[in-house]
């Protein structure tokens, strides 16, 4: 293996990882937080240097409430609140048209 087919599939796998990260936050987003949680309780072990323990508490990430996509807590900054009313839209009947051939 050349060093160009080398780079060229270390760049791949590091896209191909990146795109499963960011697919699992956005679709499993307590997983990943309980995830994130665990590893940064295992960065900030007491053995561990004291940069790396500093790194490790801001990558703790931040409590929830615990309410779902559904209620309108707007606890992650992803849902609109609840106090959100929805504009009014006027319905249109859809017509349907016939080709002339």
């Amino acid at each position: 293996m050349n060093k160009a087919a080398f780079v060229q599939a270390f760049v791949l796998a590091a896209i191909v990882a990146w795109s499963t990260f960011v697919v699992a936050r956005k679709l499993m987003p307590m997983t990943m937080r309980r995830a994130q949680a665990r590893l940064a309780d295992a960065l900030a072990q007491s053995h561990a240097p004291a940069w790396l323990r500093t790194r490790a508490m801001r990558w703790q990430p931040k409590s929830t409430t615990g309410g779902s996509c559904g209620d309108g807590c707007s606890a992650c900054g992803g849902c609109a609140s609840a106090s959100a009313e929805t504009p009014d839209v006027e319905t249109l009947p859809l017509t349907f048209r016939s080709r002339k051939s």
